[in-house]
């Protein structure tokens, strides 16, 4: 199981509406490609538990082709509709985690 995390740092004026988008369009958009099985939003913290202005959007995937698929087929499309929405207020990067093991 692999983890294609999405973390976003954005501007104050902008954070209620991202977090209404993102909940709405952007994540329901990237599962509908059907190459995730789940997404999860949360809010980055700091050590000190002090709110950053930061989120991290995690799916889940199965395995490094379905991953692969979204990053040839749809990933630049819907980075797209972000850059035209956003533009310069949020700054992104990804990491692919790969899961060792989880427990419960």
């Amino acid at each position: 199981m692999i983890l294609y995390n999405v973390t976003v740092s954005l501007t104050p004026e902008i954070e209620e509406e991202w977090l209404q988008w993102i909940q709405d369009q952007h994540i329901p958009e990237v599962l509908a490609t059907q190459k995730f099985e789940s997404a999860q939003l949360v809010k980055i913290y700091d050590e000190h538990q002090n709110a950053t202005g930061s989120y991290a959007v995690q799916y889940k995937v199965t395995n490094q082709a379905q991953l692969t698929a979204y990053l040839k087929n749809d990933a630049e499309r819907l980075r797209q509709k972000i850059q035209e929405r956003f533009g310069n207020q949020l700054l992104t990067f990804r990491t692919f985690l790969n899961i060792i093991t989880e427990q419960k």
